[in-house]
């Protein structure tokens, strides 16, 4: 988006333990090959976030006023971001299967 200022980047711990338990899970499921393609999706998203922060909607489960939490649409999951006047806050990959009340709880995560 042209006019949006670059904001770095700051990724929690939630969001790291969150990825390996997607990938584990991943290739338990569909083998290893499948499991890096998802990762390697993944992390190309998070790659592209510090200039296009403003393209992905509102998290529907965090709705606020300014609209700082925000969502990367995945086949099978959500990365939940938090824009503040300084940097972009990645705090986790969620499922869609995950119930809203653990989602309202990631609010509280410290990047």
């Amino acid at each position: 988006m042209e006019g949006t200022k670059i904001r770095p980047l700051d990724i929690s711990d939630e969001f790291y333990l969150s990825l390996k338990n997607t990938f584990n899970y991943g290739v338990e499921l569909f083998g290893i090959l499948q499991a890096l393609k998802y990762e390697n999706l993944i992390y190309e998203e998070i790659e592209l976030l510090p200039s296009r922060y403003l393209i992905h909607p509102e998290c529907r489960y965090l709705p606020t006023k300014s609209k700082m939490y925000r969502t990367v649409m995945l086949p099978a999951h959500f990365i939940l971001y938090r824009i503040t006047n300084k940097r972009i806050e990645v705090l986790d990959i969620i499922s869609y299967r995950e119930s809203i009340s653990h989602i309202r709880n990631r609010r509280n995560i410290k990047p």
